[in-house]
């Protein structure tokens, strides 16, 4: 009888011995996942190149236009008449009231054997320049996505018009592009070189602008952003910072006068000014020179109302705290936390018109503004980034139409202020209760010999007579008002207007010789003699 072999035991079949082809979603998650690992390339020279070349394209029509100093504001803007050599605003004096730098860069000025207007705009031009290249040098260093974008998108930002073409501005295109360059230096930290150039630049950013007393702060959120885990001695650097801040701040500011208003009106205040700034940096629709402040805004109820424009950000504050491990919630807390700061200033701050009146005005927010515009487009960047391919496509498409349209939007508004004639209209149109504008748009008209089309004689006459009625004493537009009169055949508004001058004033022999020829032409001999004597005289 033969032995019977035992069964082979069954082994059991190992599972996945065969991979599955990967599936489009498989695939999309591991572009995610390479996405979230792999940092953004930094820009290169063509991105430079560009960023420079579009930013002068958007902004050439200025150059067309004249200087405005004080030609018609009112409003004391700048030191530098005061100055009679360039040592002087360098002097602690100067130094606690005014930026060394501007009021030299204006010395400087009057130095060149250029145009005034174009070597006062070519000089604001460059600085904004190296402010956006800066921007970029910092979001390229800080590992932030669409990093380009975000600083072409503020280069381009067309409520930058007012700080680069109105006179006087200087100080915060000096204080941002300082501002940046520490931040920059201060991110790459290379070494003893990069400590020292923070330093300085520091120390010339606060002498140039109040809002950069607080680099400390905005650095310290860089470093956060930078770093994964907290260690003290990574801000170790900061210290020297805090304490020249602190130090130069005192110095000067503590002789800064206050206005004296009350708490809920103050309040009032800083709530309307950051709904302006927030509207104007995320959708600049509303662009002018000056923008006439709202005083029936219901902010001023009481001053527990006037924190609600700051409530705004709470939700987005917490949104951080949930996710604060999160690499993503460092740049939003990067971002928002730097442009509340910077702001701090411009909301504090009360602008005005060109006759003293008050007014919002965009230059007040023009440092803090590239930290929202980077807060807003590195963001929607990184969302897109995480979307793969398709987010990718999207991007290639909706970012360069959307920069083009702010391109356009920026050259349009720069058309319309370098005609100097349809700037004044419109400040006049604005800022009905104020001559100055009224004045400006005329003798703009006069100037040029040519008959406009944005006033007809009619509007003409009623624009000088409210003119006078404001400014009863301005003699040269009494003197246009009765020679349009008289141009118009009305005689006895004429008749009393050319009384009105020779009673009043001491004109030119021309304007005498021409009252004579009206008095004759009336047939009033005696007046028109009386003129003819008056010319012998």
């Amino acid at each position: 009888m033969s032995e019977t072999k035992p069964p082979t035991p069954r082994v059991p079949r190992q599972g996945n011995l065969i991979k599955p082809p990967a599936t489009k979603s498989s695939n999309a998650a591991k572009q995610r996942r390479r996405a979230k690992t792999i940092p953004p390339k930094p820009a290169g020279w063509l991105a430079y190149l560009a960023l420079i070349l579009l930013t002068i394209a958007s902004y050439i029509p200025i150059f067309n236009s004249g200087l405005i100093w004080s030609e018609y504001d009112e409003v004391e803007r700048s030191a530098y008449q005061s100055l009679d050599s360039w040592t002087q605003a360098w002097s602690p004096e100067m130094l606690r009231h005014e930026d060394p730098i501007s009021l030299n860069s204006y010395f400087l000025e009057q130095k060149l054997p250029f145009p005034p207007a174009l070597t006062h705009h070519t000089i604001n031009l460059l600085l904004h320049i190296c402010a956006a290249i800066f921007l970029l040098k910092s979001l390229d260093a800080l590992k932030l996505p669409a990093a380009f974008s975000a600083s072409l998108l503020f280069a381009l930002h067309p409520t930058v018009l007012q700080t680069i073409y109105w006179s006087g501005y200087r100080e915060d295109l000096v204080g941002l592009t300082l501002l940046l360059a520490a931040l920059y230096f201060g991110i790459r930290n290379r070494g003893a070189g990069d400590f020292v150039r923070v330093i300085v630049i520091s120390i010339l950013a606060y002498l140039a602008h109040p809002a950069t007393l607080l680099l400390p702060l905005v650095l310290g959120l860089c470093i956060f952003q930078q770093q994964a885990n907290f260690h003290l001695k990574n801000y170790n650097r900061l210290l020297p910072l805090l304490c020249l801040a602190l130090f130069i701040g005192v110095w000067t500011q503590s002789n800064q006068a206050v206005a004296e208003i009350e708490l809920s009106d103050r309040l009032s205040i800083y709530a309307q000014n950051l709904f302006f700034y927030l509207k104007q940096a995320i959708a600049p629709v509303e662009l002018s020179l000056f923008h006439p402040f709202d005083h029936s805004q219901g902010y001023s109820v009481g001053a527990q109302y006037s924190f609600l424009p700051f409530l705004l950000f709470i939700p987005f504050y917490i949104l951080i705290a949930i996710n604060f491990r999160k690499s993503w919630t460092r740049g939003i807390l990067l971002g928002l936390t730097a442009y509340l700061l910077l702001i701090l200033y411009g909301l504090s701050q009360t602008g005005t018109f060109i006759d003293g009146s008050l007014a919002n005005e965009d230059h007040l927010h023009y440092i803090a503004l590239p930290f929202m515009i980077a807060l807003l487009t590195c963001t929607a960047g990184g969302i897109v980034r995480n979307m793969g391919s398709g987010g990718k496509i999207l991007w290639y498409i909706g970012f360069p139409l959307f920069a083009l349209l702010e391109l356009s939007l920026t050259l349009s508004y720069a058309s319309s202020v370098s005609d100097r004639a349809q700037m004044w209209h419109t400040l006049s149109k604005q800022w009905p209760q104020a001559w100055q504008p009224k004045i400006a748009l005329l003798q703009t008209i006069q100037a040029s010999g040519e008959e406009s089309n944005l006033l007809d004689r009619n509007q003409m006459i009623e624009m000088l007579e409210n003119i006078l009625k404001l400014q009863p004493n301005r003699m040269q537009e009494r003197i246009a008002l009765a020679r349009i009169y008289r141009d118009s055949e009305q005689k006895t508004n004429a008749l009393r207007e050319y009384k009105r001058i020779l009673r009043d004033f001491e004109p030119e022999r021309e304007f005498l010789s021409e009252a004579a020829e009206f008095y004759d032409q009336l047939g009033l001999s005696w007046d028109a003699n009386n003129a003819r004597a008056r010319m012998r005289e």
